[in-house]
This record gives structure tokens, sequence and C-alpha cells, in this order.
């Protein structure tokens, strides 16, 4: 992201840091956001095109804390931070501001991409909830950063993502569409990240 990011925890790192082994500054660094149960570490595992991320069904959270995973992404560099239910509305703990500070160091110098995962078709309250959490852990100028990726794409059939997304009678859906200049995909691994989301790579 451009510049630390002043949030109501803190500020972001900017910069390298030299002990941080995992991060490099020519990595794309993504952060998965959203609420539990959305897809969040089958997404990471998307992107990798391999099990890097602990994920299946099951009545309790499966991610108890901040993973991080790096690969390659056609040739490049990629970071890709998996994390906890830091974005539901509940009671600020001190394993809760542990997550966040962990999800601050796994990611530095960046993050350069929120990758906002919820389902298609079931936008619920619970997403509008976290997309309010992801503002306050990651500052107000987090948005200008969120890429939304909808999961379940085969609900849509033959039809457009932009159709829908248009067509919504969702309108916290469409308000977040539009608060993130309408970075959005319904794909994750199949496409250079470029194309499908308007992302940028580091330079």
């Amino acid at each position: 992201m451009e510049g630390p990011l002043m949030s109501k925890y803190g500020t972001m790192a900017k910069g390298s840091v030299e002990d941080n082994r995992i991060a490099s500054s020519s990595s794309l660094r993504l952060v998965l956001v959203g609420k539990s149960g959305c897809g969040k570490s089958a997404t990471g595992n998307s992107i990798f095109c391999q099990p890097v991320f602990e994920s299946r069904l099951g009545a309790q959270t499966v991610t108890q804390s901040c993973k991080v995973a790096t690969g390659t992404w056609n040739g490049k560099n990629i970071l890709v931070v998996d994390t906890p239910s830091i974005f539901e509305e509940k009671s600020q703990d001190l394993e809760m501001y542990k997550d966040i500070g962990d999800c601050y160091l796994l990611s530095v110098p960046g993050p350069h991409v929120l990758l906002l995962v919820t389902q298609l078709g079931r936008f619920t309250a619970q997403d509008t909830v976290a997309v309010r959490r992801v503002k306050e852990v990651f500052g107000a100028g987090a948005m200008r950063h969120v890429v939304v990726l909808f999961t379940h794409k085969e609900d849509l059939g033959d039809g457009s993502l932009d159709e829908y997304v248009v067509n919504t009678d969702n309108h916290s859906l469409r308000s977040l569409i539009q608060e993130c200049g309408r970075r959005c995909s319904r794909k994750a691994g199949s496409a250079p990240l470029e194309k499908s989301t308007g992302v940028t790579w580091p330079r």
C-alpha cells in the first residue's frame, strides 16, 4: 500500500523489515479478508493451486491464527496471508489484537491487496460487518486496495459477473463495489492478477 496505513490499531510499517525473511520488496503481498467461513483459505489454495492453507467444512473456525504462504505466479513472487476471525463483530480481546499485529508483520512492506472473499449471491449482514472491520483494522484508505472476490462462480451459469453486480438488489454489495472502484473477480488462480482484478504488480 502507499505509505504507512493509520488505523485505530496503530500504524502499518513502511519499507522492508530486516528480520522478516518471508516478505520481499519484489513480492506482491495479498491479505485474505472477510467473515469466517467465507472461503478465504480455499481461495488461498486456489491461488497457489495446492493446499497451502488448511481448508475444510466444520462447525468451528478452521483458521485460528494468521498463516502465510509464498510462491510464484507467472514467474513473479507472491505472498498471501490467511487471516482468522479478526473481521467479526465480537469483543476485542488481547488475542484479537495479537492476530491483527501478526497480520501487519507478515505482510510488510504492504500489503498491496486486500482480497475480500464473499460467496456469490450470499452477501449478508455479516459481510457488511467484515467490510467495516477491514476499514477499522487497515484504516480509512483501505478500500483503495480492496478487490472483491466472489466464490461459487458456478452459480452464475452463463451469466456475466458485471451484469450480476450491476443488477443486484443488494444495496450493501452495490455500495461496496462502487467504493472499491469496481475491482472484483469471480476466479482465483485462473488468470494473472493484473488482468483479472486490475491489480498492478509492485515495480
